[in-house]
């Protein structure tokens, strides 16, 4: 297999940008064909155009581009309170309270201006007190003193003889 030193064809340019901004949703095959290689070449050129023995350019420039694509999409927390503060105005513009109270809401909860407190009971035993403990068994105490319709079920010992 001849080695790219040089600059990317047009095809391997096309394979580089559809591969990376597929980002997996498709194969690397199909990203092969829609980038112009033939239907019985495609699976041969994608697994050789991303091996850097046989293409380092191609390769080089796939990890480029995806490095671009990931410092495009990182969440920048100013970035992103500019953005809710866009939204909210436009939703304002639009007579949209609701979206835009929402959009105010969340800023400052990225802000840390609000906590999500949540609280949680233990019903079970272990999470009484004593004294809880001793109320909820005398009521169960008084539940089965009125109950006096039990049946007792307990077998009798059966003896054999012969």
């Amino acid at each position: 297999m001849p080695k790219n030193r040089g600059g990317l064809s047009p095809r391997q340019k096309a394979f580089v940008e559809i591969f990376c901004k597929e980002n997996g949703r498709i194969t690397p095959t199909e990203c092969a064909r829609q980038a112009g290689y033939k239907e019985h070449s495609a699976t041969a050129a994608a697994s050789n155009l991303r091996n850097p023995k046989y293409y380092p350019s191609v390769v080089e420039a796939i990890e480029k581009l995806q490095r671009e694509y990931a410092d495009a999409t990182k969440i920048d927390i100013v970035k992103h309170s500019r953005e809710l503060a866009r939204l909210r105005d436009k939703a304002v513009e639009n007579g949209q309270l609701g979206p835009a109270i929402n959009a105010e809401f969340r800023k400052g909860q990225m802000a840390g201006f609000f906590v999500d407190k949540r609280e949680v009971k233990h019903i079970g035993l272990e999470g009484m007190s004593r004294e809880a403990l001793e109320k909820r068994l005398s009521e169960l105490e008084q539940k089965i003193g009125e109950s006096k319709d039990i049946i007792n079920i307990t077998p009798e010992k059966i003896t054999k003889t012969g």
